[in-house]
Formats: C-alpha cells, structure tokens, sequence
C-alpha cells in the first residue's frame, strides 16, 4: 500500500470526518525529504527517522479530522476547531502548499498559530 493510499484509507475508515478541504499530501516526497536531510548514517536510523516522522504526519492528520469532525468529546481528540473560518483556512492550506513538502504537521501548526484550532484541556484517565 503507498502512503498516499494510507492517508485515504484512513479517511475513509474515518467515514466522512476528513474535512473535504484536506489536502492528500505526498507522504513519499516527505519521506524522501526526511531521508535526504536526516544526516544518519546508519540505514537502521534512517528508517526510525523516517517512521517516526511518517507516524508523527498520520496523527497530525487524524488530528485535523478530529478537530473539524462531528464528534462526540473525547481524551483522544487533542484539538478543537475555535474558528471555522475557510477564508483563513484558505490562506493557511496556500501558505503551507509553499513549502517544497507540505506536511499536516506544518498544517496543524498554522491552524493552531492562526487561532483556528486550540489545544483542548485533557481530562485525566478515570480509575477502572
């Protein structure tokens, strides 16, 4: 399965949550960006580099689902959407598409700097 087929399995296992203005970046380019600017030189570090950044941008991007999905209250939503604004959505998806290698992560934080989304307060684990 390529990686751009695992964000849409995502989204489609997410049953209609992904914002449909979510862009489906390229995970492989950002997997070959990482690759190139990792500076590893062990093959073994290279990839947990390049896993680790991978699984960071499938959060980032089940994270964006989350915060503009209609969902119930949950401890695994993280973020909330404060401002539903697409015009500064807009402007957020064509600052991010700038970059050589758009990523959710990049994503996530312009929302959160834009005051879009807001970090929810997490409510501690109850006892079972």
């Amino acid at each position: 399965m390529t990686l751009t087929a695992i964000i849409d399995e995502i989204a489609r296992s997410l049953d209609g949550l992904d914002p449909h203005w979510l862009p489906r970046y390229d995970l492989r380019a950002y997997a070959a960006k990482v690759d190139n600017e990792c500076g590893y030189t062990s093959n073994t570090m290279v990839g947990m580099e390049i896993n680790t950044k991978l699984f960071e941008e499938i959060v980032a991007f089940v994270q964006l689902c989350g915060a503009f999905g209609r969902l119930h209250p949950s401890d695994a939503k993280l973020y909330a959407c404060v401002r539903d604004d697409m015009v500064e959505i807009d402007d957020a998806l064509a600052r991010n598409a700038t970059h050589a290698c758009p990523t959710y992560t990049g994503l996530l934080a312009l929302l959160i700097e834009r005051g879009i989304l807001v970090q929810r307060a997490q409510n501690p684990p109850s006892p079972r």
